[in-house]
């Protein structure tokens, strides 16, 4: 046996085809195991700090190529800098992988399940969450005289931008709870970078004392768990969905004490009316109520970040006078005074 480096993907894809898998798209590096005579055995890739398209000939099963090639690829990603790699596997597969190293993140039946390896991960993640979680607990039990707080909510939002409709469920849910934990989607790849999102709803909501505003971080519908709400790929979005679910309650929603989880109702998108059915249908069975409210319409629409950008157009120019005010409509005054000091262009 012998490895090449840059495998030619003409090699890759019958294998991978024979396997079940096919060829993901933009994988920065392809490694191979060959046998003597010359034959593809194994392949696996790497983007980013992805793991991807894994798999050995059923020919040479029980060789240990599986082990030797994570260990070619983590060497690979070590030297480029990068200190935990994350892959995707079937459920019935996660064991194999755990045994060679890899920590289980989450498992989502019957769909996919999640492992990571090196520093950091979930658990460290976790473990700021729970640091936020025992500071927002004291502060309440300051204010309430040591009640210990029992409604413990969360929402999770993209906020691109953050419009009056993000803010009429959040007031929703900061009436019904103790505390709200508003996680805010850390990944920039919308219109609005991630630091303008997260300081729009951290503005908006101010007057709610019993809000805490977080990022999403690496686990909470980020390209990582939910690759498909970016992409709109609906054909996939039932196996993220249920992977950013099972993450949420068994490792998001412990660490913060959450019992209850917001949604608004979803009539544009197909990939987050597949999410919200997905977190209604999981969410329940970990012990975590779901409350899905009506969005709130103007002008006989639902107000959504969605119709703001089609506003804006695909730039950030400084807009008209009459765009403004149709702005005005469907952003709370935080969030338009903030683009205007802050984002628009002149």
């Amino acid at each position: 046996m012998y490895y090449t480096e840059q495998t030619e993907i003409s090699k890759v894809v019958p294998l991978l085809e024979k396997c079940g898998l096919s060829m993901p798209t933009g994988v920065e590096y392809t490694a191979g195991i060959y046998t003597d005579n010359g034959d593809l055995a194994a392949t696996g890739s790497l983007k980013g700090d992805m793991i991807q398209a894994v798999a050995v000939d059923p020919a040479h099963q029980g060789e240990d190529l599986m082990g030797k090639l994570l260990t070619h690829l983590i060497g690979v990603a070590s030297e480029r800098g990068l200190s935990s790699l994350h892959l995707f596997t079937k459920p019935d597969k996660a064991v194999q992988f755990q045994g060679l190293g890899l920590r289980l993140v989450a498992s989502a039946r019957p769909y996919a399940a999640l492992l990571e390896w090196g520093t950091g991960g979930i658990e460290q993640y976790t473990d700021s969450l729970r640091h936020t979680a025992k500071q927002a607990e004291s502060a309440f039990m300051a204010a309430h005289g040591g009640t210990v707080p029992a409604a413990v909510t969360a929402l999770v939002m993209n906020c691109n931008p953050f419009t009056r409709g993000h803010r009429y469920l959040v007031e929703q849910a900061s009436a019904a709870s103790d505390i709200v934990y508003l996680l805010v989607v850390e990944e920039d790849k919308s219109l609005f970078s991630f630091r303008d999102r997260f300081e729009m709803v951290r503005r908006g909501v101010a007057d709610l004392e019993n809000v805490v505003v977080i990022s999403g971080g690496r686990y909470a519908v980020s390209s990582l768990t939910f690759p498909s709400y970016f992409t709109r790929e609906e054909n996939l979005a039932k196996a993220h969905t249920a992977i950013d679910a099972e993450i949420f309650c068994r490792h998001i929603a412990p660490a913060l004490g959450v019992k209850r989880r917001f949604l608004g109702t979803e009539p544009l998108s197909a990939v987050t009316a597949v999410y919200n059915e997905t977190l209604k249908e999981r969410l329940p069975r970990a012990g975590i109520e779901v409350t899905e409210l009506d969005r709130l319409e103007k002008d006989g629409a639902p107000v959504s970040a969605s119709r703001v950008r089609g506003l804006l157009g695909e730039n950030l120019n400084r807009p008209s006078e009459e765009v403004l005010a149709e702005l005005a409509k469907l952003l709370p005054e935080t969030s338009l005074e903030y683009m205007k000091a802050e984002v628009f262009h002149d």
